[in-house]
């Protein structure tokens, strides 16, 4: 009588194998999104909509709007580039647009505690089309610390993030 090898063993060797092989090389973690635009708490406690390092994107309009389930009349402030002047890397909200931009709706003038918002900004980066956004509250901004901004986290969350770390040139951050 001839010993041989149970039948389905080398087979499910070689199934775990691949398993482990596959699992490793198609890592399920996924990387923290990178959006273009940021939003913090300038010294003077007004807000400031920033944009991350994005070699060579030239933003169209930045926005910020009243995120409620309202019916009613959209509330927002906006600007635009008018002349394509040039991007910027920074707007104030609620302040005189800077040379060259636009005010396009002020009908919102100020944050207040309890209504969700959101801050846009679209773009070019080259020939890509981009538009980020930071759904955010006024009690989020409020808890900020110093040199901190609010960034995109992906979907409709938002994450605290080192000033200096967002404003740093990232290639990653053009990609839509």
């Amino acid at each position: 009588m001839t010993r041989g090898r149970r039948p389905g063993r080398g087979r499910t060797a070689v199934a775990l194998a691949a398993l482990a092989f596959f699992g490793a090389a198609c890592d399920t973690t996924a990387p923290t999104p990178k959006g273009v635009l940021g939003v913090e708490r300038a010294e003077d406690g007004g807000v400031r909509l920033l944009l991350g390092g994005c070699p060579g994107y030239v933003a169209s309009d930045f926005s910020v709007l009243e995120d409620t389930d309202d019916d009613g009349e959209l509330v927002t402030w906006s600007v635009h580039n008018g002349g394509w002047t040039g991007s910027v890397n920074e707007i104030r909200l609620f302040q005189a647009p800077p040379e060259g931009w636009r005010s396009t709706d002020d009908s919102l003038t100020a944050l207040r505690e309890g209504v969700p918002y959101v801050a846009t900004v679209n773009g070019t980066a080259g020939d890509l089309s981009l538009r980020s956004r930071v759904p955010f509250t006024a009690a989020d901004l409020a808890g900020l610390g110093g040199g901190q901004v609010l960034a995109w986290a992906g979907g409709e969350e938002t994450m605290k993030t080192d000033r200096d770390v967002f404003m740093r040139a990232d290639p990653d951050r053009c990609r839509p």
